[in-house]
């Protein structure tokens, strides 16, 4: 799809492909006669008669027309073309955080407290507003140059469950959804999720971005999502000497088995992160009070 460079989507003209998804591609577009500037997501070629993929792109537009924060990034209109659905979001510059890890490291364990902060204030006001993310992973946080986080891609999240819905979950659930890296032990038995699920994909993404390495690695697909179902949750003192006792405890507690041994969201975290020191290098500093909107999370 790089080929539709300074092709056009009704008013807005594609100038370079922003990044490439299993399904999608994002650009970076410009209405020349408004000299505005958003970001375009394109179903690839191959999905864009697939009416699973655009089911979810309607419901991304759906979820993102509720997101008024300014930790969360999501879409403000749906449109087609020759090529195929898209949805419109604000253009944010920067890179996702899995790519500020492998490229700049430095600066990140620079600006961890505040980006896990603004990270967590996010995932807190979606889960405020009645969904759980289900795909909490580096890739879906942005990183501007001025230091400011958003949290993207909400293709995959859904409404808490009901009890009703609950009762009839696992029936309903066909296959495994999200990123297997990160995925908690009940989307894998497709077992219903709470606020919990994101508090687990969260606290492997923690571990990820302080450690520099994966939680679980392994050399299958099953063997990968067993160690997610088995094994202790790691030590990331081991990975991240330098890493402070009450972080270190924090992202056991958050990477729990059992939805009942992790905090009960993340936004009854928020305080707690508010105040707490990642690494023991690094000098304590008065970062300013959560953002009102994800507070009443949980």
């Amino acid at each position: 799809m790089s080929s539709l460079s300074q092709s056009f989507l009704g008013s807005y003209r594609l100038l370079a492909p922003i990044r490439t998804g299993r399904y999608t591609q994002v650009w970076a577009a410009i209405d020349d006669s408004a000299a505005r500037y958003v970001a375009l997501k394109l179903l690839l070629p191959e999905y864009r008669s697939s009416r699973e993929q655009l089911r979810m792109m309607r419901h991304e537009l759906d979820v993102g027309l509720q997101l008024r924060h300014p930790r969360c990034l999501g879409a403000f209109e749906m449109r087609d073309s020759k090529h195929g659905a898209h949805l419109l979001m604000d253009l944010f510059p920067g890179d996702n955080l899995r790519d500020v890890l492998k490229r700049r490291r430095e600066d990140l364990i620079r600006q961890f407290a505040s980006v896990v902060r603004q990270a967590a204030e996010g995932i807190a006001h979606l889960n405020a507003m009645g969904y759980i993310h289900l795909d909490i992973k580096p890739d879906n946080f942005m990183l501007s140059p001025e230091g400011e986080v958003r949290l993207i891609d909400f293709a995959l999240a859904r409404k808490i469950p009901t009890s009703w819905e609950r009762f009839f979950w696992k029936q309903r659930q066909k296959t495994i959804q999200g990123t297997r890296s990160y995925l908690s032990p009940e989307q894998i038995l497709r077992e219903p999720v709470d606020l919990q699920t994101d508090v687990y994909s969260f606290g492997c993404t923690l571990f990820h971005l302080a450690a520099g390495v994966q939680p679980f690695t392994a050399a299958t697909s099953d063997e990968l999502l067993k160690k997610h179902l088995t094994a202790a949750p790691p030590n990331l003192a081991l990975e991240c000497p330098d890493a402070e006792p009450e972080f270190i405890d924090l992202v056991r507690r958050m990477m729990g088995k059992n939805q009942q041994e992790r905090p009960r969201s993340v936004g009854e975290m928020l305080q707690q992160l508010a105040t707490m020191r990642f690494f023991k290098s690094q000098e304590p500093t008065n970062e300013p009070n959560p953002v009102a909107g994800g507070q009443n999370a949980g």
